[in-house]
């Protein structure tokens, strides 16, 4: 096996600085290698590059693929992705022979896949590699990256997801990252339902919701997502959103889609969508995924005890 690359021997592009790409992409450019970004509004790309000196301003994908040994993608969903890499300056119309695409975007195993063909198709390869975790530990480089690949690729661009996250598993061949992602998923929305529901019991009995989160965080439940959603859940309306309710609800539609492919009893998931699909329809589209807790407050009418909603 060759020499695993170092930082002084990779330029590498990232495609999508949104609220968990920023921060992605700041650990790449902190760990020392040049970088090239794009972003589909380009003053947040401009707003990147006058933070990180290393990184220069690219004015589409394609330009981000001229360039770049290894490319990173951190978008919304299905449909950005195809955008950046098969619409128009897209990836794959500037893309040069040896590039490895690093896609980190949650679209579902299938869509993964059509992903890696097409990207093969032109002598290219791909490693699809989801993260778990929060905005917060982005920040911290405390990811945990999901790779599906082959081995080869993914030891060439391991330095950059060595920087990206503080693990790094390697889950099986191209689309088990993708897989992965939808199961872990799937554990997720289970907690941020089970939270939100009895938070609100909890209110309704009369206890005290910074006193009974309290409990949450030091008891059996306290899982890493019960430890950085707490300011979203004890502060409701306050915080900016992490992860909208809209993406939470597409990737449960993932997680369903999933399912019916593999033969997967997934009731709970159903129950999570239909409450999240709720949410939505009550004006939370944009808001943290910890607004299901606002939207069953609001539905049940809880009574004003504990702690006042704050402009929740």
């Amino acid at each position: 096996m060759s020499p695993t690359p170092s930082a002084a021997a990779l330029a590498v592009g990232f495609v999508g600085l949104g609220r968990m790409g920023w921060p992605m992409a700041s650990q790449v450019a902190q760990a020392g290698f040049a970088m090239f970004v794009h972003n589909r509004t380009e003053d947040r790309s401009r707003a990147f590059a006058e933070a990180h000196p290393r990184a220069t301003v690219c004015r589409s994908p394609a330009e981000v693929a001229s360039t770049c040994d290894v490319i990173v993608t951190m978008l919304a969903d299905g449909t950005a992705v195809n955008d950046v890499f098969l619409g128009k300056d897209g990836l794959l119309e500037g893309e040069r022979d040896g590039v490895v695409f690093v896609e980190m975007s949650t679209i579902g195993p299938e869509h993964t896949r059509r992903l890696a063909e097409a990207i093969a198709l032109s002598g290219n390869t791909m490693v699809d590699a989801p993260v778990s975790g929060s905005v917060q530990t982005a920040t911290s480089g405390g990811l945990l990256v999901m790779a599906g690949g082959d081995a080869a690729s993914i030891e060439r661009v391991k330095p950059v997801l060595d920087a990206i996250g503080r693990s790094v598993v390697h889950v099986g061949g191209p689309g088990a990252g993708a897989l992965m992602k939808l199961v872990v998923n799937t554990v997720i929305y289970g907690l941020n339902q089970s939270l939100s529901e009895a938070l609100v019991l909890a209110e309704r009995s009369g206890l005290d919701r910074l006193h009974t989160y309290e409990v949450f965080a030091g008891s059996a439940i306290a899982a890493p997502f019960v430890h950085y959603r707490r300011e979203a859940f004890e502060r409701p309306g306050e915080v900016p959103a992490a992860f909208r309710v809209e993406l939470a609800a597409k990737d449960l539609r993932l997680i369903l889609t999933l399912g019916r492919e593999v033969g997967a009893d997934l009731r709970q998931a159903e129950t999570n969508l239909a409450i999240l699909e709720e949410t939505e329809g009550a004006g939370f589209r944009d808001d943290d995924v910890s607004a299901v807790a606002r939207y069953l407050r609001d539905k049940n009418r809880a009574p004003p005890t504990g702690v006042p909603e704050r402009g929740g």
